[in-house]
């Protein structure tokens, strides 16, 4: 899980900055919830078809963000 912060939103599209710099633009209606300028985000890669070992790691990571919260 990567987590990246909301710069802007504009025309649909959420421009993100990840930790090291990079920007990411995702369109808006991707986002589960509202996303908001200045709230972080965690955005999930995953490939599909991945290991069992992967997806168990990447359901774990998503419970513990859940909880957290």
């Amino acid at each position: 899980m990567l987590k990246a912060n909301v710069t802007t939103i504009q025309d649909a599209k959420v421009k993100l900055t990840l930790p090291d710099g990079q920007i990411f633009v995702a369109p808006l209606s991707s986002f589960e919830g509202t996303p908001k300028e200045g709230m972080s985000v965690a955005l999930i890669l995953a490939v599909p078809g991945a290991d069992d070992s992967a997806r168990q790691q990447l359901s774990k990571d998503l419970l513990n963000e859940l909880m957290t919260e």
